[in-house]
């Protein structure tokens, strides 16, 4: 029985250890592997972008207007090259089995939370609440 404790013991310094350790290799917090916020920006506003892209102005129009207001929230942020931003969203949206719709649904979401969350911004569109 004192076996069993020992080796719970031991798994659980293991698991403890390998938690720790992993830490220090996380990601800085930047979204799509970007190493910089103004890699971060760009991508974003390519990700907006490319929605408008799709629908052409045609979509829902709370969708369309929130799409307008990440392109103006990320614009300012997105540095002297913007284009990096669209060549790393071609590349992740082209890669093989990557779904290019769901990856920008799920993309647009977690710019606008990054945009929330850490820049502490309001879109005008949250505000409105549902029709």
């Amino acid at each position: 029985m004192q076996g069993i404790w020992i080796g719970l013991a031991a798994v659980a310094l293991a698991l403890f250890a390998t938690v720790w350790w992993q830490g220090f290799a996380a990601p800085p917090g930047l979204l799509f592997g970007a190493d910089s916020e103004t890699a971060e920006a760009a991508y974003c506003l390519a990700v907006a972008e490319r929605i408008s892209e799709i629908t052409g102005g045609r979509g829902d129009p709370r969708l369309e207007a929130h799409l307008d207001e990440q392109v103006d929230f990320w614009r300012p942020r997105a540095g002297p090259r913007p284009g990096a931003g669209r060549a790393a969203l071609g590349r992740d949206s082209s890669a093989p089995g990557v779904n290019e719709g769901a990856h920008l649904h799920l993309a647009v979401q977690d710019c606008a939370l990054r945009a929330v969350s850490y820049y502490g911004h309001r879109f005008a569109g949250f505000e409105q609440g549902p029709d």
